[in-house]
C-alpha cells in the first residue's frame, strides 16, 4: 500500500481508518493530531504477539470485542479495556493497538494502528476501517502491551447489485437479572453461517430488581453505583439506573456475560434500542415508573416524569458500548445528542430500515393519573391497566382517531416512508421495535370469561397500547402510503413482546383488504419473561380484571388467533428464543427457535422449531 492516513472528525469518539492501497500492510495512529498517519508504535514490521489465553484476555478486556453496522467498504470495530487491570487510574486514557487481517491467523494484515481508549468514553474504542473489500470476512484483534483480546470475526456487506442470499438472526429482550442466556448458547452450539445479527431492542434492562418482571434469583444480579428508587412507596423494592455510571455499569455487566461476549466475537451486530435502554415504556425523555403519581407527595403528575439528564446519560452509554455507525454529539443533550434511525443495504435483495420508536413518540394517550375512565377499561387510578395494557378498543379508537398521536415523529416518518419508496432492493426489511399487527383480544373467547364484563358487550381490548395499536392512525398512514405506492415485499422483523408471532399486515386491520401490505415476523425474547409470565403479574389479585389471568394462561394462543383470524397466522405466548431469517430473490424464510426456560440454569438446548415462508410478491405467511 502507498501511504494512507487516518481520517478524523468530530464524530463522538469514532476513528475512521482508511485501508485502501496496494502494500499489503499499513500503519497509523488513532490519536487525533497525528496528521501524517504514522507512528513507531504501530510499525507493521513488528512481530504479531501470540493471542492471549482466555483468562488473560478477559481480565484486561472483560467485555471482549465486537463489530457492527457492516457496509460494503466499512464496519465498526469495538472493544473496552479495564483501566485497573491495565495498571492505570480510572481517569487515564490508555493506548491500545488494533490489527485487522484477511485471515484468522493475522498473517495477511490490512491495517495495524494505535488507538486511544479514552476515560471519557468509559475506556471504549470505536474504529471504522474503510475501503474494505465487499462481501468477505475480516479478522481483528486488540492488544495492550502483549495482552490481547481473542480474535474476532466480522463480515462486510456485499455490493448493492450482488445477487446473493442473506441469512441473519433477529433477536431482542435479554434481561440478565436472575436469567440465563440459553438462546445464545443454542445459537453458538449450532454455529450457523450468518451475515449479521439484528438486535431489536432491550439489550439491557435499566432495572435491577423489579419483581413485576424480573427474577428474584440472586446468582445473576447487578449492583448499581447510584440508582434511583422507582417503587411506589420508595421502599427500595425497585431500583433502576439513573446516572451515566449506572447505565455504563449495566452494559459492562451484560457485555461481560461469556455467551453474549462470544456471540459478539463471531458475528457483526446491527442494533437499535427500545424502551429498557432508558426506562420501561418510555417516550422521549419521560419515564413511566410512577404511573403519574408522585410517590412522596401523592400529587398527580399527569404522566410527566421528564428527566432529560437521565435520558442523555442512557443515550451516551448506549453509544459507548454498542458498535453502531452513527454520530454522537457529546456537547448536546437529548434530543440533539444522537440519531439512530438509518438504513443498511445487503446486496441486491435486502435493504434494512431501522427506526427509533422511543425518541420522538407522543405520550401514551390515556393518562395513568387523573380520573378513571370505564370506556377504555381504566377502573383504577394510577394503574397501567386500561391506560397502556388491556385498553378497551371501542372506547380507545375514537379517542385515538381524534388525537392522532405519533410514534415516529414527523421527520422520521417522512424519512422512513420516502426511503422505503425509493428502495430498489427486492425485500424492504423493517427493523421494528414494537408490534405492528393489531393485537386485539376478545375477552369472551377465553375459557370461562363471560360475554358481558362490567356492563360492556362485547369486551375487546388491545393487549398493549405501548405498541403500534396505541398509534393506529399513524400506522394506517404509513402502511397506506406503502399500499398506494405499490411497495412490494415489505418484511417486518419485530421484538419487544416476548413471544413468537407471524402475521399479515393491512392498512385497516378491522377491514382487511384482499391483498396484505406486507408481513411481520416477531421473535420471542432471549431471556426476558415470556408474554404469559408478564400477563400473570400484570393482572394481580387486586386488579378488576384479575379473573382474566387464569383464563389467559390457559388459552391465550387460541384466543389471540381467534380474535385476529383475518391476519394472524401463528402465535406462541409462552416462549423464549430467537429467529433465523433467510432471504433471496424468490422468498423469505423465517425459523422460530424455541429454547428453554431461562430462570432454570440447566434447561438448555433447542426445544422446538417452527418454519414459515413468504414468497416474493405475495405478502402472505405460509407455515412449512
Amino acid at each position: 500500500m502507498r501511504r494512507r492516513e487516518l481520517l478524523f472528525g468530530a464524530l463522538g469518539s469514532i476513528v475512521y481508518l482508511a485501508c485502501g492501497g496496494d502494500e499489503g500492510s499499513r500503519r497509523g495512529s488513532g490519536k487525533p493530531g497525528d496528521e501524517d498517519g504514522t507512528t513507531d508504535d504501530a510499525d507493521p514490521s513488528r512481530p504479531v504477539v501470540p493471542t492471549s489465553r482466555d483468562t488473560d484476555s478477559h481480565r484486561l478486556f472483560p467485555q471482549g470485542l465486537a463489530s457492527g453496522d457492516p457496509r460494503p467498504a466499512r464496519v465498526v470495530l469495538w472493544t473496552r479495556i479495564d483501566p485497573v487491570a491495565a495498571g492505570k487510574a480510572p481517569s487515564d486514557d490508555i493506548e491500545i493497538e488494533l490489527i485487522l487481517a484477511r485471515d484468522e491467523e493475522l498473517t495477511d494484515i490490512v491495517a495495524r494502528t494505535t488507538l486511544v481508549a479514552a476515560a471519557s468514553a468509559d475506556h471504549t474504542v470505536r474504529v471504522v476501517p474503510t475501503e474494505l473489500e465487499p462481501g468477505r470476512h475480516y479478522y481483528y484483534r486488540f492488544e495492550r502491551e502483549g495482552t490481547t483480546t481473542l480474535v474476532g470475526r466480522t463480515k462486510t456487506a456485499p455490493t448493492d447489485d450482488a445477487d446473493v442470499p442473506v441469512k441473519f438472526v433477529f433477536a431482542a429482550c435479554q434481561d440478565y437479572i436472575g436469567r440465563y442466556y440459553h438462546a445464545w448458547k443454542a445459537l453458538l452450539d449450532e454455529k450457523p453461517d450468518l451475515d449479521f445479527i439484528l438486535f431489536l431492542g432491550d439489550y439491557i434492562y435499566e432495572s435491577v430488581n423489579d419483581t413485576r418482571f424480573q427474577s428474584t434469583e440472586t446468582t445473576r444480579k447487578i449492583d448499581l453505583p447510584n440508582g434511583m428508587d422507582t417503587s411506589p412507596k420508595l421502599d427500595g423494592s425497585r431500583i433502576a439506573a439513573a446516572t451515566l455510571a449506572d447505565y455504563r455499569t449495566l452494559y459492562k455487566a451484560y457485555r461481560s456475560e461469556p455467551l453474549l461476549r462470544e456471540v459478539h466475537r463471531r458475528y457483526p451486530f446491527i442494533v437499535t434500542w427500545d424502551d429498557h435502554e432508558f426506562a420501561d415504556d418510555c417516550w422521549q425523555d419521560h419515564s413511566t415508573s410512577f404511573n403519574g403519581k408522585d410517590p412522596v407527595t401523592g400529587d398527580d403528575l399527569e404522566g410527566d416524569e421528564k428527566n432529560t439528564a437521565r435520558r442523555t446519560a442512557a443515550n451516551r452509554a448506549f453509544f459507548d458500548h454498542q458498535p453502531i455507525d452513527v454520530v454522537y454529539k457529546e456537547n448536546f443533550t437529548f434530543p440533539f445528542d444522537i440519531k439512530i434511525y438509518r438504513t443498511l443495504r445487503w446486496g441486491k435483495h435486502v435493504e434494512l430500515f431501522l427506526t427509533d420508536q422511543r425518541s420522538y413518540r407522543a405520550d401514551h394517550l390515556v393518562p395513568e393519573g387523573g380520573k378513571v375512565d370505564f370506556s377504555v377499561g381504566k377502573f383504577l387510578n394510577y394503574n397501567i391497566v386500561g391506560t397502556r395494557y388491556f385498553v378497551r378498543k371501542p372506547g380507545f379508537d375514537p379517542m385515538e382517531s381524534a388525537a392522532k398521536p405519533t410514534l415516529l415523529g414527523a421527520a422520521q416518518k417522512t424519512w422512513f416512508v420516502d426511503a422505503v419508496k425509493k428502495s430498489t432492493a427486492t425485500w424492504k426489511v423493517w427493523g421494528n421495535e414494537v408490534m405492528v399487527y393489531q393485537m386485539a383480544l376478545d375477552l369472551w373467547r377465553l375459557p370461562g370469561v363471560p360475554d358481558k364484563i362490567f356492563g360492556f358487550t362485547p369486551y375487546t381490548a388491545y393487549l398493549n397500547a405501548d405498541q403500534w395499536d396505541g398509534y393506529r392512525s399513524e400506522r394506517a398512514e404509513i402502511l397506506g402510503a406503502f399500499e398506494a405506492a405499490n411497495i412490494e415485499n415489505l418484511l417486518v422483523c419485530t421484538g419487544d413482546i416476548h413471544s413468537f408471532h407471524a402475521a399479515e399486515l393491512h392498512t385497516d386491520f378491522d377491514a382487511p383488504g384482499e391483498t396484505p401490505v406486507g408481513v411481520e415476523y416477531v421473535t420471542a425474547g432471549i431471556s426476558s419473561s415470556s408474554l404469559n409470565g408478564l400477563i400473570a403479574k400484570l393482572l394481580p389479585s387486586d386488579s378488576p380484571l384479575a379473573f382474566v389471568t387464569e383464563a389467559l394462561l390457559g388459552g391465550a394462543n387460541e384466543a389471540f388467533l381467534a380474535s385476529n383470524e383475518k391476519y394472524l397466522r401463528y402465535t406462541d405466548s409462552d416462549s423464549y428464543g430467537f429467529a433465523f431469517m433467510t432471504i433471496d430473490g424468490s422468498k423469505a424464510e423465517a425459523e422460530f427457535v424455541h429454547t428453554g426456560v431461562p430462570t432454570n440454569p440447566t434447561d438448555t438446548g433447542v426445544k422446538s422449531r417452527d418454519r414459515f415462508v413468504t414468497k416474493v410478491g405475495t405478502n402472505r405467511v405460509t407455515k412449512l
